[in-house]
């Protein structure tokens, strides 16, 4: 870090280790160590994040330690792409990338590189991406590439880039890099990651129908699948699932629909995107606890059925 300053700044810095548990609220200690410089005269601090810390808390943080410290901070990144970084420049939040961009304002420094590869940014994630990081989790990926993911979930190669890039713009502590290529790293600690992925996450279900019959149809979804896995009771009418792509091919929007009111004979959800699961028959377990309604999500028995399964079949 030292060597890196000196030489893109062209000057001599001073650089030690320095300790605020006496003014900062230990939170902030638990997320960042800290270091002390002298640059052009003028004391600043280096704030490094000794995890990965999303850009949302990164902004609100900066104000609130530069306020308590009284002294101007800089964030240590170990990767950012364009749009956080020029978010950052557009916000005056100082930081510094090792090997890329040093921004300064309160030295009136900045440089960037120009080998930058801009990432559009995106409103919510994409179906293909969501299946793509729930393959991630279940299969333990340790540096698979997007040449090695786009074999895996036999897509192109164009598809899978453009999903490392919607993980990368939303920061997910799942993409490291492997020499100059991108991969995806699965840590061991899969209910934590889980805790920081999910609220990325969208349901799968795009809608919901009711019929007057059992259409007996191959996969099991809802509580169907939820009584599978837990020992929960299933509805009195079967849950199926069905993907987009296949929701003509087999006729069921053509079928006389029946009123949630009365007894359904079946329930059959449509879905941006089938992950087969194990034996294949039945909905894989993340994707069953996103596509829960919130009155489902509300129900004890429902919560307790979700932990068990997440227990026995995910972490």
């Amino acid at each position: 870090m030292k060597d890196f300053l000196e030489k893109r700044l062209g000057i001599e810095i001073m650089l030690e280790d320095i300790n605020f548990e006496d003014r900062l609220p230990l939170l902030y200690i638990s997320l960042y160590t800290f270091k002390l410089v002298q640059t052009y005269g003028v004391e600043w601090i280096i704030i490094i994040p000794k995890e990965q810390v999303h850009l949302s808390k990164l902004r609100k943080q900066h104000k609130q330690i530069e306020k308590l410290l009284n002294l101007h901070c800089a964030f240590y990144l170990r990767a950012g792409n364009l749009y956080s970084i020029n978010t950052m420049i557009s916000e005056g939040i100082p930081f510094f990338i090792e090997n890329r961009e040093i921004y300064l304002p309160f030295l009136g420094i900045l440089l960037q590189a120009n080998s930058e590869r801009e990432i559009k940014p995106i409103q919510r994630l994409s179906y293909l991406c969501q299946k793509l990081i729930l393959t991630a989790i279940y299969e333990d990926w340790n540096e698979i590439n997007v040449s090695k993911t786009a074999e895996k979930l036999e897509i192109t190669k164009m598809s899978a880039s453009r999903c490392f890039d919607e993980i990368e713009f939303l920061e997910m502590p799942i993409l490291g890099l492997k020499g100059r290529s991108r991969v995806i790293n699965i840590p061991e600690d899969k209910k934590t990651l889980w805790e920081d992925l999910k609220n990325f996450m969208r349901t799968p279900v795009i809608s919901t129908f009711y019929f007057a019959d059992d259409l007996q149809l191959p996969i099991k979804g809802g509580m169907s699948a939820l009584a599978e896995y837990s020992n929960i009771e299933d509805n009195a009418y079967p849950s199926y699932i069905v993907a987009k792509k296949d929701m003509n091919r087999l006729g069921i929007k053509n079928r006389p629909i029946s009123g949630k009111i009365d007894m359904p004979g079946s329930m059959v959800q449509e879905l941006g995107y089938m992950l087969f699961y194990k034996a294949g028959n039945i909905m894989d377990p993340l994707s069953l606890q996103l596509s829960l309604s919130e009155e489902e999500k509300e129900d004890y028995r429902i919560g307790k059925a979700v932990k068990e399964m997440l227990e026995e079949y995910v972490w």
